[in-house]
C-alpha cells in the first residue's frame, strides 16, 4: 500500500466526517462467499482481529505505523491465523485475501486511524469501525458468525449453571427432609422405648 498525499487526505476528510461514513460504493469481490451476508461479515472479523494481535505485538517495534500496517496486511491471510473462527481455515483465507485485494485503501485508512489514537480501543471497536463502517462487510442486523456461536455458547453456559444451581438446591433441600424426617423418626423410637421401660417398671 503507498500512503500517498491523495490517501492521507482522504483520511482527513474521514477523521473531519467521523459518524458519517457509510463505506465504500463499490461491489463486492466476485466471490460466491462475499454474495452470504454472514460469511463476508465472519471474514472481517476474524481478518480484524487477527490484525489486531499482529499490530499490538508490534507496539515496541522500530518502524513507522504505516508500515506496521502495511506488513500486517500483508501477514495476515494465512491459514495459521485464520483457525479460530467458524469458517474453514481455506475459507477464511479466501475472504480475507479477498478483502485485502479489493479494500485494500478503505483498510489501511481504517486501521491507520485507529491505531493513531491517544486511547486505542479493543479489537471489538475496530471490527465495527471496519466491518460495518469502512468497508459493506456487515450489513444492517447481520452479525459476525463467531459471535453469533460465542452467543450461544454463553447462553448454554448459563442455563447449564443454572440448571446445576437448581439441582444442587433440590439435593440439599432433600437431605434437610431426609435428616428431618430421621431425626423425627429416631426421637418417636425414643419415647416409645421410654414408654416400654417405664411400662416393665410398673409390672415389676
Amino acid at each position: 500500500m503507498r500512503w500517498t498525499v491523495a490517501l492521507l487526505l482522504k483520511l482527513v476528510l474521514v477523521w473531519v466526517t467521523e459518524g458519517q461514513t457509510v463505506g465504500p460504493k463499490k461491489p463486492v469481490p466476485d466471490d460466491n462467499l462475499f454474495r452470504d451476508p454472514n460469511a463476508f461479515c465472519e471474514g472481517c472479523y476474524g481478518m480484524v482481529h487477527e490484525l489486531d494481535k499482529l499490530m499490538r505485538s508490534w507496539f515496541n517495534e522500530a518502524g513507522a505505523l504505516e508500515q506496521h500496517i502495511d506488513a500486517a496486511i500483508l501477514a495476515v491471510c494465512s491459514t495459521d491465523r485464520l483457525r479460530a473462527y467458524v469458517l474453514s481455515p481455506p475459507k477464511m483465507v479466501r475472504l480475507c485475501s479477498g478483502i485485502r485485494a479489493h479494500y485494500e485503501d478503505e483498510l489501511g485508512m481504517a486501521l491507520l486511524r485507529h491505531y493513531s489514537a491517544k486511547n486505542i480501543q479493543g479489537p471489538d471497536r475496530l471490527f465495527r469501525t471496519v466491518c460495518y463502517k469502512a468497508i459493506p462487510a456487515c450489513p444492517t442486523g447481520v452479525q459476525a458468525m463467531s459471535i453469533v456461536r460465542k452467543e450461544k455458547m454463553d447462553k448454554a453456559a448459563e442455563e447449564k449453571r443454572v440448571k446445576d444451581e437448581q439441582e444442587k438446591q433440590k439435593v440439599k433441600e432433600e437431605n434437610a427432609k431426609a435428616s428431618e424426617e430421621a431425626g423425627k423418626k429416631a426421637t418417636g423410637t425414643k419415647k416409645e422405648n421410654k414408654k416400654k421401660l417405664e411400662t416393665k417398671k410398673d409390672e415389676l
